[in-house]
């Protein structure tokens, strides 16, 4: 059977989607994304059940494609009316915890099973968090300002693209990272012109408060509340051991401050980490 083919507009830069059925004893349905000529990324799922039916392959793979093709301008419509849209507002500042009291019970101690798709998510919002934290923010407010953080953004992006993590994030996300890398190619050959650099920026917030949405997932909001939990349980005990930051590293890419306390856990009481897990509770509940 012959493939599906369309073409995508996203941040002004045209893409193709084809969609292919591969036959054989490990029957594929295949979608390859091309910018321009060049092949940027494509995913893959198993088409057994329609391997001796062409009507199912061929259903399958219209499927297949109409989904990710429907995601994809989807997305490309979020990202154009990104100028138009409002940030949303910061979450309230939570109150100031109590003292830790002892854990009346033994809470169990979440564990994550290697090669499962909750380590997986873990891993995505560990490579695609940081750059949701740090751009969900308003404009700078000088030429200077936005030359620093565009730089900022470029780097992330290479960041995120280069990580072992990165073939298994969403394709339409992929898609806007390498349109959002062309558009600061764009810039940088233009001398870094501040109007293209306020056109750009609403994109870099919008995109970044989409990619916090990683966090709503189930698997990730039952993780988040099981760790939430036995940590509060540990730090009980009045101190902070080395498994407790190990184990909170499942969180990392989700909160500024507990990312900076991971980093440099030295000299913070177990207050002030109780303080910024009562707030991701606080978070992790809404």
């Amino acid at each position: 059977m012959s493939g599906l083919i369309d073409k995508i507009t996203v941040l002004g830069r045209e893409f193709t989607i084809q969609t292919e059925y591969v036959p054989g004893g490990e029957a594929k349905i295949r979608t390859l994304v091309y910018d321009g000529g060049r092949l940027v990324t494509s995913r893959e799922i198993s088409a057994r059940g329609a391997a001796d039916n062409s009507d199912a392959a061929e259903s399958a793979v219209r499927q297949q494609h109409q989904r990710i093709t429907e995601t994809l301008l989807s997305r490309a419509a979020e990202l154009g009316s990104a100028k138009k849209a409002p940030a949303p507002p910061p979450p309230p500042k939570a109150p100031s915890a109590a003292a830790p009291q002892p854990a009346a019970s033994k809470t169990p101690r979440p564990e994550v099973e290697p090669g499962s798709r909750l380590e997986e998510a873990i891993a995505i919002r560990q490579t695609i968090g940081p750059f949701a934290l740090a751009f969900a923010r308003p404009a700078p407010k000088t030429a200077g300002g936005y030359e620093r953080i565009l730089e900022s953004v470029d780097a992330a992006l290479d960041a995120i693209r280069d990580a072992p993590t990165y073939d298994a994030i969403r394709l339409d996300e992929q898609l806007t990272m390498i349109a959002l890398k062309s558009q600061l190619e764009t810039w940088r050959l233009a001398d870094n012109d501040l109007a293209m650099a306020t056109e750009i920026w609403p994109t870099v917030e919008s995109f970044a408060h989409h990619l916090m949405k990683i966090n709503n997932r189930s698997d990730l909001v039952a993780f988040d509340h099981a760790m939430l939990t036995w940590a509060m349980s540990e730090l009980g005990k009045g101190s902070i051991s080395d498994e407790l930051l190990q184990r909170l590293s499942g969180l990392g890419g989700r909160d500024a401050e507990l990312d900076a306390i991971l980093r440099q856990p030295d000299g913070i009481a177990p207050l002030e980490l109780l303080e910024v897990l009562l707030r991701l509770m606080d978070q992790t509940l809404a």
